[in-house]
């Protein structure tokens, strides 16, 4: 189990590259988001998309069920 700082700072590290996350959701929903980690805040993090720009919180509940693809 990954704590709020491990993740922090696994997104700051990969800051910059692109990245595809699969967040896996409520009842077998699979969302798939593909882009660049742009920016690193203190709380969040913002991926751009070929959609526009989309931010994500660390303290996110469902942080833990994501998967992370470079």
């Amino acid at each position: 189990m990954r704590t709020i700082y491990q993740a922090k700072e696994f997104i700051r590290s990969n800051c910059g590259k692109r990245v595809s996350i699969k967040i896996f959701c409520i009842r077998n929903k699979v969302d798939s988001i593909d882009g660049v980690i742009v920016e690193c805040y203190k709380n969040v993090f913002i991926v751009s998309t070929r959609f526009g720009k989309k931010s994500f919180s660390y303290t996110d509940p469902s942080f833990m069920n994501w998967h992370f693809l470079f």
